[in-house]
């Protein structure tokens, strides 16, 4: 009989097997630990992209519509007698919150608001038919005037913001109403309130754009406000705003009275400018205190400083900071300061200064 020999696996076959599963596992491991270290990373860097992302954009919308608005600042009536720019007689721009509600006082300055004011191109434009007799009359309108159509009122409709001033020079008398009714037939603006004075046959009237953009320092907002009723937030986390005025250096800058007439850059016969010299050829900054200190023009309460005849650039400093607190850091690069500790994961406050020269402004 052939006996029969079972074969059992030898121990050295068996350990083999289990060295090659450790060896196995633990290349598994690490590769899963790569692979979890590379997918924690390139969410880290996708969330820092899309904050980063998200900062510039709302840097740029601030931006672009700040500079859309300056830009057109003192662009007055295209039509007409007495047609030009608004700072021919009035500042198309104040350091300063204006409109019906909430305004800075007279002469004030304000480093982080600025207002800005021009007569759109295809806006209604108009002179007085005659003197006013009282603050308190209606604006009659002479429709008869090129540009106007016959029993229209020159195109001016209720709820419409609309410029009055005296072209006479620099300083002259200037206030905004809010068109409350029109009598087409009788060319007949009424104004919402009374006027701070009754204006000449010589005054023009036309449609006017009012912005003014200021930092809501609590809230972290740039505002924009139309002087009127629409008063909104632009742009979130912003950190910080600042308006820079640059002038014509030159004392004549600011255009003289014609003869015979009076200006409050000018006194005496023949006129001697009164605005301070600056020095040199090129734009100077205007200090708060060259901009509150005289001489004083316009009528009460629309009365300003004649320096402000004299800017020709505008500069906007502006700090956005990222939404997240977890994409901010402390230190210096952060106005506020976040929960992130690693420097991988932050994305510093984004700060640029932009020059705007308002074309209106020019001389």
């Amino acid at each position: 009989m052939i006996s029969r020999v079972q074969r059992r696996p030898s121990s050295n076959a068996s350990g083999y097997g289990l060295i090659e599963l450790l060896i196995a596992t633990a290349i598994g491991c690490v590769l899963l630990g790569v692979l979890l270290q590379f997918a924690v990373s390139a969410h880290t860097s996708a969330g820092v992209q899309s904050e980063t992302a998200d900062v510039q954009q709302r840097l740029r919308v601030a931006l672009e519509s700040m500079r859309r608005d300056i830009v057109l600042a003192g662009a007055g009536p295209s039509r007409g007698v007495d047609r030009g720019p608004l700072a021919n007689t009035l500042p198309p721009v104040l350091p300063a919150r204006t409109g019906s509600t909430a305004p800075d006082p007279e002469l004030s300055f304000q480093p982080d608001r600025i207002s800005v004011m021009y007569v759109p191109d295809d806006g209604p434009q108009a002179q007085l038919a005659a003197d006013m007799p009282s603050a308190s009359a209606p604006v009659v309108v002479d429709g008869t005037v090129a540009g106007c159509r016959s029993a229209s009122a020159c195109d001016f409709t209720p709820g419409m913001d609309a410029l009055i001033y005296e072209p006479s020079g620099a300083g002259g008398a200037y206030e905004v109403f809010a068109v409350q009714a029109v009598d087409a037939a009788a060319s007949t603006l009424m104004p919402g309130a009374t006027l701070s004075r009754g204006y000449s046959a010589r005054a023009r009237v036309a449609a006017v754009v009012r912005r003014v953009y200021y930092l809501d320092r609590a809230a972290k907002r740039l505002m924009r406000y139309d002087g009127a009723r629409s008063d909104v937030p632009l742009v979130d986390h912003v950190v910080d705003l600042r308006y820079s005025y640059f002038a014509d250096p030159r004392p004549d800058a600011v255009a003289p009275p014609a003869s015979g007439a009076s200006s409050c850059a000018y006194a005496g016969s023949p006129p001697v400018p009164l605005l301070a010299n600056l020095g040199g050829t090129a734009p100077k900054v205007l200090t708060a205190a060259l901009l509150t200190d005289g001489p004083v023009c316009g009528q009460s309460p629309y009365r300003f400083d004649a320096d402000l005849l004299r800017i020709r650039r505008i500069s906007v400093r502006i700090r956005v900071e990222a939404e997240s607190a977890e994409f901010r850091g402390g230190g210096g690069a952060f106005a506020t300061s976040g929960i992130s500790r690693s420097s991988a994961r932050t994305v510093p406050d984004l700060e640029t200064t932009m020059d705007i020269t308002p074309r209106n402004m020019l001389r």
